[in-house]
């Protein structure tokens, strides 16, 4: 009773507005909850609550980050303050967003449903990141934030916030990269990224490869196998694609000289199905290598599929026209990146890319 009598008293003194004193006023019952804290469920605690609550709404920004600092460390810290501080301006709620375990894992759904990148970025690098939550953050946060999340070894993701995540990964470098470092993420995700990222990561991948149980990767290439036939098999325009170049088969006309064609006329289905039936790989790494940023997946498959150093060339060359005011350069560069990749290497990825393409 003897710590309400003093809150009471406290509160008495709160009528006055200087803002100066709002603050001495927070800092008193905060030292005050500190030196005494109530017990949990408490008649106590439900009074340090709303007195404390009160007191922050009607105090400046500085003032409210310093009680966010202090009662981010604190496990009983009152509910609905720790809730109105998470939902503060970001300065007053990353402390509470980082460390807070006032907050369970309801809190933290609702808190990553409402709030904005800012506040999710914060969230994602808390000690533990429950499934659930890494699954909100997942869906609503942009690439900075999901990269973050990926990063912290202490979020625990489902399967298919995993697969969630590979997906965007497959056109996005920034998530491409934590992704492969992450010890948890499942082998035939990382699959889905061998033949569409660039060559460091990719390496990265195949260094994985070489430690798995040969029979557990060969489970693993078929289910990325058929994912990915399932993502693509209702896709109208594929099938219209593969009409086309089964025709231009039986006319005799299917070559380098078409593939290059397509790629001016910037045809990507029909040069995917044709650039995938020519090197003997699926169709979903092909279409990802001719749109991928850069032309590293690209040259990977025309290298290991045995295409011709001239047609790689001349694809990336009409691939990137606009982009760049010296084809010439461009030529030469792109001839030098074909260089670069020995057969071995280029055979080494291309056994785990046709593995996917058997496997059903």
């Amino acid at each position: 009773m003897a710590v309400i009598s003093r809150l009471n008293n406290l509160v008495d003194l709160a009528r006055e507005k200087s803002s100066d004193r709002r603050r001495d006023l927070l800092r008193e019952v905060a030292d005050l909850f500190f030196e005494e804290p109530p017990v949990e469920g408490s008649g106590e605690q439900s009074e340090f609550d709303t007195v404390l609550s009160r007191l922050a709404a009607q105090t400046a920004t500085e003032a409210r980050a310093e009680l966010s600092r202090r009662f981010a460390d604190a496990p009983l810290a009152p509910r609905n303050l720790v809730m109105q501080l998470a939902r503060d301006a970001i300065e007053v709620a990353a402390p509470i967003l980082q460390k807070s375990n006032a907050l369970n894992e309801n809190d933290l759904v609702a808190l990553a449903e409402e709030l904005g990148q800012d506040h999710l970025n914060q969230m994602s690098v808390r000690e533990t990141v429950p499934e659930r939550v890494s699954a909100a953050i997942v869906r609503r946060g942009d690439d900075r934030t999901v990269a973050r999340l990926i990063s912290n070894e202490g979020a625990r993701l489902s399967r298919q916030t995993y697969e969630e995540v590979t997906e965007r990964a497959e056109t996005n470098a920034e998530l491409a990269a934590p992704l492969i470092q992450r010890k948890e993420t499942p082998v035939d995700l990382l699959n889905d990224l061998v033949a569409v990222v660039e060559t460091q990561l990719r390496e990265r991948i195949l260094k994985r490869f070489e430690s798995v149980d040969p029979e557990v990767l060969e489970e693993a290439m078929q289910a990325s196998h058929n994912r990915l036939e399932a993502r693509m098999a209702a896709d109208a325009e594929i099938q219209e694609a593969t009409r086309y170049i089964n025709s231009m088969k039986v006319r005799k006309q299917f070559d380098g000289a078409l593939l290059a064609k397509l790629m001016r006329e910037r045809q990507f289905a029909k040069l995917a199905v044709g650039l995938a039936d020519m090197s003997g790989l699926d169709y979903r790494s092909a279409r990802m290598a001719i749109e991928h940023e850069s032309v590293d997946p690209l040259c990977l498959i025309c290298k290991a599929g045995g295409l011709d150093r001239s047609l790689f060339v001349t694809m990336a060359v009409l691939r990137n026209a606009g982009r760049t005011a010296d084809a010439l350069r461009d030529a030469k560069e792109y001839g030098q990146i074909f260089d670069s990749i020995t057969d071995r290497d280029a055979q080494r990825a291309m056994r785990f890319m046709m593995l996917r393409r058997d496997a059903a």
